[in-house]
């Protein structure tokens, strides 16, 4: 049997590298890596701390706090580090690792709580969801660690799951956060002290972030709301989010069936974990009478995989000693199960206008910023923490792209415990105020480069930029000045 599954197993992974390989090994730059993106946040934080900067500090900024456990982002830049990749090289290449460790912890975790069956058909029906690694992001890693966390309480490991959560933490809390609860839940059932040690390690792993951001925190935690969340996310939409995709809802019933036939103790627990998530999503509804608001889609992370997990439990059920079943079986989870993935997957990539734009060059793609000659001219030509002032668009891409810190970035995008809008206000009063008011705003941001770039003048004109600062590199109708 361990041979057979070894075959199996191999042959799946096989199977995902033919699927996705393509699609990274054909990027020019990271998906999504265009000005308005997440993943450009991502590229700023790992190359800040790639080049020295505190990781506690705002990489976008430089000052503290860091608004994002950066996990991720040292990973990224540590992979730089050694293997000499850029960056952005970093980014892809992660993306194929999360992949495939994707599917080998959801196979061993279910194969080890419920045998080989069980991984088998876990890492099958996670072909399906390949796409949540389209873009590079901590989302991608923050459910494995997710997953390991909760495999190791329910193998009553608690000391290891509460360091694999605080890493959880460290990379995306809001995915996480659901599993929290389940120490305490599982407390509450056995009064067994035992069950919060994981909940105590965790706290204690990530009490730095926290100590961090209250320390330097200008304001309570705020949220610019890009898609106008607060007022699209009614509760319908909270309910649809938790229900399983169309293709799961069979598995999940086996699964679930399985459950009330034959109690066993880890599905449980996962079945816990599932009610913790629908409630962590459901919760802000009870909350927001009283004026708290939150973003609980983000608590839903762990979900499909819980539901995988689930379907797998009912998946190692069946009875394949007939042959024909077996062939059933054998033929859904290695061919159907990874065809539709596949048809998925490209389908997804397919329709997604941002992923497109990680083939091009940026050069075709933003001929009149010239971003490419102008972050390569600040990188040979300023310091590591020289501040650069331009517009939000172009700040963040070369933000992005050279590691130096700006004034401001795009709406939605900004560190939730700064002032965003007052930052984006001086901004503007850099580019249109009077020379008075420039100079107080180069001396509150101790700016040392301006740059006049295509978003600046279609903002404000072409302002006037002589009475701070004089022109040391020109190309197109981009010009970068040196403050006096």
């Amino acid at each position: 049997m361990e041979q057979e599954l070894t075959v199996l197993l191999a042959y799946l992974l096989g199977l995902a590298a033919l699927i996705t390989f393509p699609y990274f090994l054909t990027r020019r730059t990271p998906p999504g890596y265009i000005i308005g993106g997440d993943t450009l946040v991502h590229a700023a934080i790992s190359r800040g701390i790639l080049l020295g900067r505190n990781p506690f500090l705002d990489q976008t900024y430089n000052v503290p706090p860091n608004w994002y456990p950066f996990l991720y982002h040292l990973i990224v830049a540590g992979t730089s580090k050694v293997l000499g990749f850029s960056i952005e090289e970093s980014m892809i290449f992660l993306q194929v690792v999360f992949t495939i460790s994707m599917l080998l912890v959801v196979f061993y975790v279910a194969k080890e709580l419920w045998g080989g069956l069980a991984g088998i058909g876990a890492m099958a029906l996670s072909f399906l969801l390949l796409t949540a690694h389209r873009y590079p992001n901590p989302k991608e890693l923050a459910p494995l660690l997710g997953l390991i966390s909760f495999f190791l309480f329910a193998r009553s490991r608690f000391w290891l799951s509460g360091l694999a959560m605080g890493f959880a933490f460290w990379t995306h809390f809001g995915f996480v956060l659901p599993i929290a609860g389940l120490p305490l839940v599982m407390f509450m059932i056995k009064r067994d002290k035992r069950y919060l040690i994981p909940l105590l390690v965790s706290f204690l792993v990530f009490l730095p972030f926290v100590i961090n951001a209250a320390l330097h925190a200008q304001n309570p935690p705020r949220i610019e709301d890009i898609y106008r969340f607060w007022e699209t996310d009614t509760p319908e939409k909270k309910l649809l989010s938790l229900m399983p995709s169309l293709y799961l809802l069979p598995f999940v019933g086996v699964g679930l069936l399985k459950w009330a036939r034959r109690r066993d103790p880890y599905a449980d627990e996962l079945l816990i974990l599932i009610v913790l998530i629908w409630l962590a999503r459901l919760s802000p509804i009870l909350l927001k009478p009283f004026g708290i608001e939150l973003w609980s889609s983000r608590f839903t992370g762990l979900l499909p995989y819980s539901y995988i997990l689930l379907s797998a439990y009912g998946i190692s059920g069946v009875d394949v000693s007939s042959i024909k079943v077996k062939a059933v079986v054998l033929g859904t989870l290695l061919i159907v199960l990874p065809l539709a993935g596949a048809l998925n997957f490209w389908d997804s990539v397919n329709g997604d206008g941002f992923v497109k734009v990680s083939e091009m060059d940026f050069d075709h793609y933003y001929p009149p910023e010239h971003f490419p000659e102008i972050a390569s001219w600040i990188i040979q030509n300023t310091g590591r923490d020289d501040v650069v002032a331009t517009s939000e668009e172009a700040g963040m891409m070369l933000n992005a792209m050279t590691g130096r810190p700006i004034i401001a970035t795009l709406y939605g995008h900004g560190n939730v415990f700064l002032n965003n809008e007052k930052r984006r206000h001086d901004l503007r009063t850099l580019f249109a105020g009077n020379c008075k008011e420039k100079e107080s705003v180069i001396r509150r941001y101790r700016v040392k480069y301006i740059v006049v770039d295509p978003f600046v003048l279609q903002k404000w004109g072409r302002t006037n930029m002589s009475c701070v600062a004089h022109p040391v590199y020109t190309v197109g109708d981009v010009v970068v000045m040196e403050v006096r």
